[in-house]
């Protein structure tokens, strides 16, 4: 399915590449052009991926034509993006002449909260080695390892995202379509075989490139799965943070502050919970007690709104892939949206549950017995997931873990599933059999990933050579540090200088001791 000769994926050659640098169209046209080298006038394809030693390069002097202390080999090109947790820069790497994204966040260790998902997200990402994950290129040593307060994260730097590319006035063939949904599909399964769970899914966290790669960004509220032990999560952001926002941020900058010449991803006051930045519908974790022995329990609501799973809004405490799964769904009913004969126009373009409340954060407390307000109108993302799907049966309400979750089930007026084919009229039928077994309300019965991937509606797109995980592909990440409980500020320091210090060897033996007492393990 991929051309040795320009790196285009089946879908790209086919049918031409949907959408330019930054988001933009090719020639400003609203169907698809047919640019078979991958390329429009418009714009220009970020080169593959290196894999040079870069902890082993040479690190010159810092630039003295910056406030950006970061060394010379980075040449700052433009600021991208500015937010309340930095800014982003499109820079060029001047050792390999490739493009990327330098994140610059600031006041890393303000607010412990977010410094230890700053230090999940880079652990992780210096974990993950697929094709459809984003990856940390380099993260710049800091001048003072000792009282460093800034970190310069270095990212592949995409085209577009999925929320920018939803909002543009292109179509997309379903043959883009099946593309996109698996590359994506790729991605997670990755990203499952290693044992940890995304949590976050959403159409800005998947960035997109012109040829219909896909690559996954955003872990910092990722969890490892993994360890046998039990906690409870005290995992309550003020404003999400995450670090490989940067390597969407040259087509959608930062959200939550300015742009210096490129479009940001704008916060909507519909958008349906948070984006990166803006502090949205993100509440304090409740500590759930001792559950399965093999996994841990797991936050309960982390992914946005729109996107997320009921077992997640009816707080289950013994949640798995399924819920990405979910999360994906949602995301392929939008992608179904940008076939023009399934919406004929952009700003009709939106989320398949677009509710604006949910249970338990933000019930209407005045009908917690009528169970006509939660039948008509009302927009409970559990009432506008029901009027789509339908409500549960018997035997799924009764297989919740907890009885305010069934109780508040059978306040919904039972109803029947809607149509998915009527719709997606465009859309073929084995479509919207995939979408509507991602979409099935118990998690137990929704289809798997592996399902997911040998389902007829892909088997166009398929590549056993990109479905291959091999060996390395299967191991378990398990970060060096507790993720499980909150870390001091000097141990957030000293993990993460180790994680600098993974593409940058040569200043371990320049580290400070661990703190007295903190348990780092060794890799």
């Amino acid at each position: 399915m991929l051309d040795r000769q320009n790196g285009q994926d089946h879908a790209a050659r086919t049918a031409g590449a949907p959408y330019g640098r930054y988001g933009q169209l090719s020639d400003g046209n609203d169907t698809v052009q047919n640019t078979a080298a991958g390329m429009d006038t418009a714009g220009y394809a970020p080169p593959a991926p290196t894999h040079h030693d870069v902890s082993m390069a040479p690190q010159p002097p810092r630039n003295r034509h910056s406030t950006w202390e970061v060394p010379d080999r980075y040449e700052i090109k433009q600021l991208i993006g500015t937010g309340s947790y930095g800014s982003v820069a499109e820079s060029c790497d001047l050792l390999t002449g490739g493009i990327v994204a330098i994140k610059r966040i600031h006041r890393v260790f303000e607010d412990l909260v977010d410094c230890k998902r700053i230090l999940r997200e880079i652990a992780l990402l210096n974990r993950l080695d697929h094709m459809n994950v984003v990856k940390i290129l380099d993260i710049c040593v800091p001048q003072r390892m000792d009282k460093f307060d800034e970190l310069y994260i270095v990212l592949e730097i995409a085209d577009s995202d999925f929320k920018k590319l939803f909002r543009a006035h292109v179509h997309l063939s379903e043959l883009h379509v099946k593309t996109l949904l698996y590359n994506l599909l790729l991605g997670v399964r990755y990203v499952h075989a290693r044992g940890i769970l995304h949590r976050d899914l959403k159409p800005a966290n998947c960035l997109v490139n012109q040829d219909c790669t896909v690559k996954i960004c955003d872990f910092g509220l990722a969890r490892t799965i993994s360890s046998g032990e039990s906690s409870g999560l005290p995992d309550s952001p003020r404003a999400s943070v995450e670090v490989s926002t940067a390597a969407a941020a040259a087509a959608a900058a930062a959200s939550g502050g300015s742009t210096n010449g490129v479009a940001p991803m704008s916060i909507d006051a519909s958008d349906g919970g948070a984006v990166a930045g803006d502090g949205g519908d993100r509440s304090p974790s409740p500590d759930f007690p001792k559950g399965r022995p093999v996994k841990r329990q797991l936050t309960g609501h982390v992914v946005t709104r729109w996107y997320r799973a009921p077992e997640l809004i009816l707080l289950q405490e013994n949640y798995g892939e399924a819920i990405d799964v979910w999360s994906i769904g949602c995301v392929f009913a939008e992608l179904m949206n940008m076939i023009k004969e399934n919406v004929q126009f952009h700003s009709d373009r939106g989320p398949l549950f677009p509710g604006s409340s949910c249970f338990p954060l933000s019930p209407d407390h005045r009908h917690t017995t009528d169970y006509r307000f939660h039948s008509r109108g009302n927009r409970d993302q559990l009432n506008m997931i029901f009027s789509v799907i339908g409500t549960p049966c018997g035997e799924d309400v009764e297989a919740l873990e907890k009885e305010d979750a069934r109780r508040y089930i059978r306040l919904f007026e039972p109803r029947p599933s809607q149509s998915l084919a009527a719709r997606f009229p465009a859309s073929s039928p084995s479509a919207v059999d995939l979408l509507s077994q991602m979409l099935i309300f118990s998690a137990s019965k929704r289809i798997t990933l592996e399902r997911a991937l040998r389902h007829a509606f892909l088997a166009e797109v398929r590549s056993p050579e990109k479905e291959s995980l091999g060996q390395s592909g299967q191991l378990k990440v398990s970060l060096p540090f507790n993720d499980w409980e909150p870390l001091s500020e000097p141990q957030l320091r000293y993990c993460l200088l180790r994680e600098i210090a993974r593409h940058h060897p040569e200043i371990l033996p320049s580290l400070p001791p661990p703190p007295p007492g903190f348990r780092y393990r060794e890799e």
